[in-house]
């Protein structure tokens, strides 16, 4: 419902504050008092007051770095992802379907919502042998290449609060079943830029996946190839992630050269 001026008598300023910071928070990755202060138009002591009671309900979270503020675990799992518009799955159609015509082989785009990965899209392979089409699939992200190349990108203290416990459900045979052996695959994924899992979703299947689109937690795609091991040496695997990172470079350059 909109504000208006009649609306005044009913407003209560310091929960307005709140709400407001939470839509900073819902376009941001990382928010400092100062910003916050100055966006919001009200003094650094309001913000850093409104700001605690927030941490203290779990809607945001200190940033691992010390400097500002991030979307906290309750605010990630009710912050309903832009990219779940028609209009994002209409946008990367052009890249799925150049990364099967090049490749080969099955790939598909997935999203975070928490903890888990939502299938958005995706494109089954030509060979006879295959993993199939997933389109739909809601899976712990941490066993997905997909949800671990997402989960890099948040920072230390919201995956800490998106796995509170540090044992993890083991879905195939080479699961990363602790939150401590996650973390530590999460750290090099943030250097190489990529994600890799082996037999870690399932028994057979080897995936690599790339960021496909976003800026924030609330944009943020990932895609993905998934081939049966047979096809999915470590060689092999490289080298579809050197396809697929120069095909997701060339589209997203092009889509961002189109006329509006």
């Amino acid at each position: 419902m909109s504000q208006t001026p009649s609306d005044d008598k009913y407003i209560i300023g310091s929960l307005d504050t709140g709400l407001q910071m939470l839509e900073l928070m819902l376009n941001y990755d990382t928010v400092t008092i100062t910003e916050i202060a100055k966006g919001l138009g009200v003094g650094r002591s309001t913000a850093h007051r409104a700001l605690k009671t927030l941490e203290n309900r779990g809607f945001v979270a200190l940033s691992s770095a010390g400097r500002g503020y991030v979307a906290g675990p309750k605010l990630v799992e009710i912050g309903s992802p832009r990219c779940l518009d028609p209009q994002s799955r209409i946008r990367n159609r052009p890249i799925l379907n150049r990364v099967l015509d090049e490749t080969g082989e099955s790939v598909h785009s997935s999203l975070l919502l928490g903890a888990q990965l939502l299938v958005v899209d995706g494109r089954k392979s030509r060979h006879e042998v295959d993993i199939g089409r997933r389109v739909g699939m809601v899976a712990p992200a941490h066993a997905m290449a997909g949800g671990k190349m997402l989960l890099s990108l948040l920072s230390d203290d919201q995956i800490m609060a998106l796995f509170p416990n540090e044992e993890l459900l083991r879905l195939g045979p080479r699961t990363l079943s602790t939150r401590s052996a996650l973390m530590e695959d999460l750290r090099d994924i943030r250097k190489r830029g990529y994600s890799v899992a082996v037999q870690e979703s399932e028994r057979g299947v080897n995936s690599v996946g790339v960021l496909l689109s976003g800026d924030s937690w609330r944009d943020r795609m990932a895609i993905v190839i998934s081939v049966p091991v047979e096809r999915g040496s470590w060689e092999e695997l490289m080298s579809l992630r050197e396809q697929l990172q120069a095909i997701v470079d060339e589209e997203n350059r092009r889509l961002e050269a189109a006329p509006a």
